[in-house]
């Protein structure tokens, strides 16, 4: 009875035990105010209960100037030129952060944390006025015991002060690159402009969490693919032992899915140590992973809701006798990065899992030019990403350091090329302070299997010397820490032995960079150099490639006056100080001058017919946003593997209301290149060459398929089929490849005269007579002009919608919602339609996904129609509002 008696009761010990040494997290909430100590001095602010009312709610993680905008302490900065109007003077300077907390949130016993994830760009940390810290740097963590300073009989004081760039007058260095590590475009660039307090702050987490004795740090799972049948992992984590005791236990991994479990050999640690453990395959036979499912880039495989393959591994240090003392769970991605330089004589190609992959993508400069994307902010742009059929994202001169983003990445299938914070050959004013950064990046994101490509520098050799210390740094801190199994290219637009700025010399391997404004689509085909001097005449891999992108008229009035309210034109464009100048639609070149705004007009008033209000110019501009954005992509698939090898738009995200570089915009609004980017990079895909005719069907999986068949159609602008023109063909396609059906219009000089604008569908059908791929075009007589559609009939009340179904999307969350569109004029075709839901007010409903836009219908076809939106949105009432550009 006593033995009975004593067992339970140490099992019982145990089990409160276990409950209690979990991971604990306390909420903080912030109070923000300049430093002055005029005002207030450290002793002052230090002491529990100070009075803040005076001082404003703190954003954590966020910025300065942007819990200021919160609080309502500034004019919306999107809209007009009110951010230009702000007293910078007022942010760039440092500002306390305050917080307190109770000691009796956690239980007696517990080692309590205080953990930092970024800090811009210095902070100073503080606890009960005891200095604890400093963090230098957006990425550099800090992880400070803070146990045995805590308050027990009062509440805890937390304070940090965060110190902006630039702040040291005798360091007053631009941002690019002499502050580096630093968000860079927060001084402006010409994209965005310069934000107050250049974006400083606690711009990442902080949270308040217990452990036992010791603490698992920096647990990393690294994989290897033999082939694809196998994987070998390798676990590893290091263990901090916090007493002043010897503390034995054991380290246990557990991996998921395959509940695949390894318990390591008792562990001694030392008091007050700090140890590194690591486990592999040859000790434990288990870590063979047999028929692994391996993540894939999107579009090459993943699961039925078009998510990714993803395990997870828990990895806690059990302490003998008393349970577990610390766990942390990662998710990682098992897949094979590989490359070569050869397989298209010069240019960079790119595996997954020994799978060729065409690169299409976009860069990714701000997340927000604020830094207010948070979260699930990103769900919504990824979803937008992984929806344009890209399979990756360029993290911009590392301007995006929330791991939001790659988790996101991770789960949609977009890979990731990431930047480190340099621009060009500069130097930079710390090595000390880079270099320590550096090493937290690779070691806080190495274990997402989305980042494919690290990147020293945009557009130039780290340090202007591919042997120097700064190149050898972030390469050291990658190899060291990331057992160097991705990609390193040292500048993103050549090989890093090419001369400064340029792409001509020993090493080719990407293209360059440019141009930045609007092509016609027969130079798309023909001419990859687009007249930029650092381009080389080969399509390549190319880093950076842009157009300008107007916006939908419902977005620009939201960010532009009422006495803008009209079609641009050259002349308005060509100022440095107005409106236009102000979101980025100038010809000065620090302004938004390389998306030629100029030549964006022209083309529009030249090929559609001079605008006649903002409406019209807005309706004109998507026509041109998706013949661009689809013939930029198309162009690099006609190509592909000849020299073709991938190609990144510039900009595929807006982080500022503008007109140039975006796929969607500021406020979620789809553009018409966001269409022409879906369609064209489709993993199945049929187009046509605007140069040759030739119509051709790319297949981007790693398998063939046959039994496909390709048909072309082309109408009168009146909707109805020229039966003379119609060609189909059966073909089988090989694996990554890019196959010619046929040539379209090949009897055009025996057959009828067509229309002054004129329309080809393809269409590309599978073995079962299903739909694969359908592409459609809108071709002049005469190059380039479409005028002729301003004088289509209207096709008003003839074209007709019903809601089919409604049902829940993939995710298990989103509503779905499927309409039936068709177009019953007996005149006229129905072009360019615009679908969008609004609610009872005419208001736009956003974000949303749309699963086709900005197309046309012939007489009498029907088109099914699929949005998918957040149920939220919807609680109102909601209406589908459909406008052809002949409405």
């Amino acid at each position: 009875m006593r033995y009975i008696l004593k067992f339970t009761l140490n099992t019982l010990f145990l089990l409160l035990l276990q409950a209690t040494t979990q991971a604990q997290s306390v909420k903080l909430n912030w109070k923000l105010f300049p430093q002055d100590d005029r005002l207030y001095t450290l002793e002052q602010i230090s002491v529990p209960g100070f009075y803040t009312n005076n001082w404003i709610d703190g954003v954590v993680p966020g910025t300065v100037f942007y819990a200021y905008v919160k609080a309502g302490k500034e004019k919306d900065p999107d809209y007009a030129d009110n951010i230009y109007q702000v007293d910078k003077s007022k942010y760039n300077r440092p500002f306390w952060y305050r917080s307190e907390f109770l000691s009796s949130a956690f239980k007696p016993g517990k080692t309590v944390w205080l953990n930092f994830n970024g800090i811009h760009k210095r902070g100073e940390i503080y606890v009960n006025g005891q200095h604890i810290g400093s963090i230098k740097g957006l990425v550099e963590r800090g992880r400070y015991n803070i146990t045995n300073i805590l308050n027990t009989k009062a509440p805890n004081v937390i304070l940090v002060l965060t110190v902006p760039p630039r702040n040291d007058p005798e360091h007053n260095h631009p941002l690019a690159n002499w502050e580096s590590p630093t968000y860079i475009s927060s001084g402006s660039w010409d994209w965005m402009p310069e934000v107050p307090g250049l974006n400083s702050g606690i711009t990442d987490t902080v949270s308040l969490t217990t452990t036992g004795p010791v603490a698992v740090t920096d647990p990393w799972v690294h994989t290897q693919l033999k082939d694809l049948n196998a994987a070998d992992v390798t676990v590893g984590a290091n263990l901090q032992n916090t007493s002043s005791r010897a503390v034995s236990g054991t380290l246990k991994f557990v991996i998921n899915p395959g509940n695949i479990t390894v318990n390591g050999p008792q562990i001694k640690l030392r008091p007050n140590s700090f140890e590194n453990v690591t486990y592999n395959e040859g000790q434990f036979a288990q870590l063979h992973i047999k028929s692994p499912k391996l993540w894939w880039p999107n579009g090459y495989g993943g699961n039925a809701d078009g998510t990714q393959h993803l395990y997870t591994c828990s990895v806690s240090f059990e302490v003998d006798g008393a349970g577990v003392s610390d766990r942390v769970v990662k998710t990682f991605g098992i897949r094979k990065i590989s490359a070569d330089t050869t397989s298209v004589n010069g240019p960079l190609r790119v595996y997954i899992n020994n799978v060729p992959v065409l690169l299409k993508g976009g860069n990714w400069g701000m997340s927000d030019y604020m830094l207010k994307a948070r979260g699930k902010d990103y769900e919504t742009r990824i979803r937008f990403h992984q929806d344009m059929n890209f399979n990756i994202i360029r993290n911009w001169t590392g301007e995006v350091t929330d791991e939001a983003f790659y988790n996101y990445c991770d789960k949609y299938g977009i890979m990731v090329w990431d930047d480190f914070w340099l621009n060009n050959f500069g130097q930079i004013d710390s090595l000390g302070i880079f270099k320590t950064n550096a090493i937290e990046k690779v070691k806080k994101l190495r274990h997402h299997p989305s980042i494919v490509i690290w990147c020293g520098a945009n557009e130039g050799v780290p340090g202007g010397d591919p042997n120097g210390p700064l190149n050898n740094t972030i390469k050291a801190a990658i190899k060291n820490n990331d057992s160097d199994d991705r990609i390193y290219l040292a500048r993103s637009n050549a090989g890093e032995t090419n001369p400064n700025f340029s792409i001509h010399g020993g090493s080719r391997i990407l293209s360059g960079s440019g141009l930045w404004s609007n092509t016609d689509p027969k130079t798309y085909f023909t001419d990859p150099h687009n007249g930029y001097l650092f381009s080389k005449d080969s399509y390549g891999m190319r880093s950076e490639l842009g157009t300008a992108t107007f916006v939908n008229v419902e977005s620009f009035k939201k960010f532009m006056p009422q006495e803008y309210w009209v079609a641009p034109t050259p002349k308005a464009v060509d100022s440095k100080t107005n409106m236009w100048a102000r979101h980025y639609f100038s010809t000065d070149g620090s302004l938004g001058g390389g998306a030629d705004p100029v030549k964006y007009i022209n083309t529009i008033n030249n090929s559609y017919g001079k605008a006649t209000s903002l409406e019209d110019f807005c309706k004109k501009a998507q026509m041109l946003n998706v013949e661009t954005m689809k013939a930029m992509y198309e162009s690099w698939n006609d190509h592909m593997w000849k020299d073709a090898t991938g190609m990144l738009i510039w900009m595929s995200q807006s982080a500022y209301p503008s007109m140039i570089w975006q796929t969607y915009d500021y406020y979620y609004d789809l553009t018409g290149a966001y269409f022409g980017a879906k369609k064209a990079c489709e993993p199945v895909h049929i187009q046509w060459n605007a140069a040759t005719n030739s119509v051709k069907v790319i297949n981007n999986k790693a398998y063939s398929i046959e039994g496909l068949r390709a048909a072309a159609f082309v109408y009168d602008m009146n909707g109805k089929i020229v039966p003379a023109y119609t060609i189909t063909k059966s073909l089988n396609v090989a694996p990554a490849s890019a196959t010619e059906a046929f040539v379209a219009f090949s009897n055009a000089g025996s057959s009828p005269a067509l229309s002054a604008v004129h329309f080809l569908k393809l269409r590309l059908t599978n073995k079962a007579g299903k739909l694969v791929s359908e592409n459609f075009y809108w071709i002049g007589n005469a190059y380039l002009d479409y005028t002729a559609l301003n004088k289509m009939p209207r096709v008003g009340p003839s074209l007709l919608h019903s809601k089919v179904k409604v049902s829940t999307a993939k995710n298990g969350i989103n509503r779905l919602l499927t309409y039936r569109i068709i177009n019953t004029s007996k005149n006229t075709a129905a072009f360019g339609i615009r679908a969008q839901l609004v609610d009872k007010a005419g208001k736009q409903l956003l974000p949303a996904l749309y699963n086709d836009g900005y197309f046309s219908l012939m007489q009498g076809e029907a088109k099914t129609l699929e949005v998918e939106i957040d149920p939220k949105l919807l609680t109102q009432g909601y209406n589908l509002q459909i406008k052809a550009y002949n409405n």
